[in-house]
């Protein structure tokens, strides 16, 4: 008989409905309720994208084809799926009560974003673990998974095919990822070194000599990481014709991406005159999706089989 094992995937969570924008935005912004004004602007970029974000139903795609790999290479463990969110139910700590009310008693976590930061995905395990002391369930983490070989093999073959694209042209790189408060990288959030250390990677593979590290998608309170993509899409504008942007520190199409990027970062590409190119995001990409089984198999787990 095979153990069974809970396997909790943790995501940011999205608004599925109109109804949820206001109480999305609220967790968010940790309780404190938006204006009219935010969530009119929140609104018209989602309508922009075609309506709500598509991250919870890719979200749900990768947790489920991330459980069907673990348990189709295991012959001793079964894993049982639970996903909670941030910001939106089902939440984090509703994932764990599930997985209490179904018997689980040893669970794996791991969080839709392959790098470690004390300021975002700390936070996920901490809420995780708080739930779990009421049952006695132990979790293990993945705290990392950024350094996964398929991880850095499907950014390395996704840049180089964009490459391609726009071979006859001169062209600059951008990776990019998720803004941190300054704040945080003070208090030593090792996070912008990681995705700079990745950026590294992925370019060197495909034998960049020059790109560019830019971080997105700031909050609008507070000081955060700097150059912004703006700011960087403007010094590259003036020595190329065309711009491909790698975001390195997302996992899936979504706002951040949709809007963004290929609407915000393309209207201003248009207004300097360059062509925009964006490497297609992981979403439920079979190599993307098996990175992540690794991280969790590499967690230590009584005869589990690994590849």
């Amino acid at each position: 008989m095979k153990q069974k094992i809970g396997l909790l995937v943790m995501a940011y969570g999205t608004p599925e409905k109109e109804a949820d924008l206001m109480p999305y935005y609220t967790s968010i912004r940790r309780g404190y309720a938006p204006t009219e004004e935010e969530v009119a602007v929140l609104k018209r970029r989602y309508e922009a994208i075609g309506g709500l974000s598509p991250l919870a139903d890719i979200t749900r795609g990768q947790a489920e084809r991330l459980v069907k790999q673990l348990n189709e290479s295991s012959n001793d463990i079964e894993y049982e799926l639970f996903v909670g969110h941030k910001h939106m139910a089902p939440f984090i700590e509703d994932a764990v009560s599930s997985m209490h009310e179904a018997g689980i008693t040893e669970a794996v976590a791991i969080v839709m974003a392959p790098y470690f930061s004390m300021f975002a995905t700390a936070s996920y395990f901490e809420r995780a673990k708080r739930r779990a002391a009421r049952y006695g369930l132990m979790i293990s983490e993945v705290t990392a998974w950024n350094e996964e070989p398929e991880f850095l093999a499907y950014w390395c073959k996704a840049l180089q095919e964009t490459l391609d694209v726009v071979k006859d042209k001169q062209v600059g790189v951008i990776f990019t990822a998720h803004s941190l408060p300054y704040h945080v990288i003070h208090m030593g959030d090792t996070y912008p070194q990681v995705v700079e250390a990745t950026a590294h990677h992925i370019a060197e593979q495909v034998g960049l000599t020059q790109y560019s590290m830019a971080w997105q998608s700031a909050g609008v309170r507070g000081d955060w990481l700097t150059p912004d993509v703006a700011e960087v899409t403007r010094q590259v504008a003036n020595s190329v014709e065309a711009i491909v942007y790698v975001p390195i520190g997302f996992v899936c199409d979504h706002l951040e991406i949709l809007y963004d990027n290929d609407i915000a970062c393309k209207a201003l590409c248009d207004e300097l005159q360059v062509m925009y190119e964006r490497v297609p995001m992981p979403n439920t990409d079979e190599t993307f999706v098996k990175a992540m089984a690794q991280a969790v198999r590499r967690v230590p787990i009584k005869d589990e089989v690994t590849e």
